[in-house]
């Protein structure tokens, strides 16, 4: 055991720094403090326990957290004597009961077991990252918006499975990009994490003290953790074997950890040299190659969603092997998936971020890759043009490249003139402009209209859900 430098794992994982502090140890047993601050403050108010015993009480939790933050070497037995019980609830109330009096003593988590508060502090930690990843995500996709706006008219390559497919424009790439941003935003879950059930549920010991002041002490510890506007909400029913709101907690973060690493790899694709479409502003170089400029915040983003599954699966796992009144192992490997999970989420908003602040889009290179892939492209427009009048082969001959594609095709269609009903009906191929066929910009469809419905949407008044927490409208 070290006496300056807590056991971390930040250097096997680059990037991770930037979501630790909001789930690192020190921030759980922050939150274990107010927990048990809140439950004293609660006992309170509802005419429990005196005004020196809460005082008393509430100071000794606040020197006991306080204590462990200053000293690494405390955090590191808080959490070997953690062992034992099974959490770290049962070492910190002993800490905190060596520096009470019997009466303040009694009053420390009477009624409450380690799953209440152990469940009400990761929940309260989440509902912190919760606020953070909606604040960053309405960052994130009006930067992607702006960067829509500002590249509407740039013509790159749509392609699928890897190849050429389509001319499209760079503007709905990123607003495509926004859109998914802007969807996990949307689907921001509820975050009602306040935990009372004592040790099997059913809030017996809490009725047997408490009397008819329960009501009031619950309505109390509720209103303590969550703020006023817990008032007007009803107190949770325990939910210490039903899981399925930590899935739904999770569900988020990992959606947050994919968006950053689905826009991660487009970019990393458009960075390579021989691509040439995109640059990134923060880069890291190479211990050996000195020529090198690595996209490492994208890279670090793709990482980020190769490692989220497999959290995500745990707590699938979990939520499904929760049995009777509390788990036997199931409830204690959600926590570090969970906080592995909240740390990886706000680490990659955060580089997502960065990213995109430093994306520069190179225009030439977009159109000399189009032009590459000219005239292949247009193989679907020819085969919907003149499909009836061409023959596969003769199609396959226009777009081989190698010589003039509108020459090429002016001479087939002389070899099949339009029929009399051809080129009566309006709107026919035959009234096509032969020189701008092969333009991409004549080939985009409705392209920039679904890229204005996107934004639209993004920038018109937040839809409101029942299951989301009542944050802040874009408007």
């Amino acid at each position: 055991m070290t006496d300056t430098v807590a056991h971390t794992r930040l250097l096997f994982a680059p990037g991770d720094l930037r979501g630790a502090e909001a789930i690192d140890d020190v921030a759980l047993v922050s939150a274990l403090g107010d927990v048990e601050s809140a439950w004293i403050n609660a006992q309170a108010h509802a005419g429990l326990i005196s005004a020196d015993s809460r005082a008393e009480a509430v100071a000794g939790i606040e020197a006991t957290t306080r204590s462990l933050l200053a000293d690494s070497a405390e955090l590191e037995t808080l959490a070997a004597d953690a062992e034992s019980g099974g959490n770290p609830v049962i070492p910190f109330l002993a800490a905190v009961r060596s520096r009470l009096s019997h009466d303040a003593s009694r009053a420390l988590h009477k009624g409450l077991t380690s799953q209440d508060v152990m469940d009400s502090a990761l929940g309260l930690l989440m509902a912190r990252v919760a606020r953070q990843t909606h604040a960053r995500l309405d960052v994130i996709c009006e930067l992607l918006v702006g960067l829509s706006d500002a590249h509407a008219d740039t013509v790159c390559l749509a392609r699928t499975l890897t190849q050429p497919a389509l001319p499209t424009t760079f503007g709905l790439k990123a607003a495509a990009w926004a859109a998914e941003v802007q969807e996990v935003q949307s689907l921001t879950p509820r975050i009602d994490y306040v935990q009372i059930g004592g040790a099997a549920g059913t809030r017996a010991a809490i009725r047997e003290f408490a009397g008819p002041q329960t009501d009031a002490l619950l309505r109390q510890f509720h209103v303590q953790l969550r703020g006023p506007d817990a008032a007007l909400t009803s107190v949770p029913v325990p939910w210490h074997t039903d899981r399925v709101r930590v899935l739904n907690w999770a569900s988020h973060l990992t959606q947050c950890v994919t968006v950053g690493a689905s826009i991660a790899r487009d970019v990393l694709i458009g960075t390579r040299p021989e691509v040439g479409e995109l640059s990134l502003a923060a880069t890291g170089g190479s211990s050996a190659m000195p020529q090198k400029v690595n996209p490492t915040s994208a890279v670090l983003l793709h990482r980020n969603g190769m490692r989220a599954p497999g959290l995500m699966a745990t707590l699938t796992s979990t939520a499904a092997e929760a049995i009777e009144e509390r788990s036997d192992g199931a409830w204690h490997a959600e926590w570090p998936a969970l906080s592995e999970l909240m740390g990886l989420a706000v680490s990659s908003l955060i580089m997502l971020q960065t990213m995109g602040e430093g994306l520069s889009v190179n225009p030439e290179a977009m159109r000399t890759n189009v032009e590459t892939a000219s005239p292949g492209i247009f193989a679907e427009r020819l085969t919907i043009a003149f499909g009836d009048r061409l023959a596969k082969a003769e199609i396959q001959e226009i777009i081989a490249g190698g010589g003039d594609p509108v020459a090429a095709l002016k001479a087939a269609l002389e070899k099949h003139p339009a029929t009399q009903d051809e080129t009566s009906n309006e709107g026919n191929p035959a009234e096509v402009d032969l020189d701008g066929f092969f333009s991409p910009e004549n080939y985009l469809g409705d392209a920039e209209d679904i890229r204005q419905t996107i934004v639209d949407t993004i920038n018109g008044p937040e839809p409101v859900s029942p299951g989301l927490l009542p944050f802040a409208s874009r408007k």
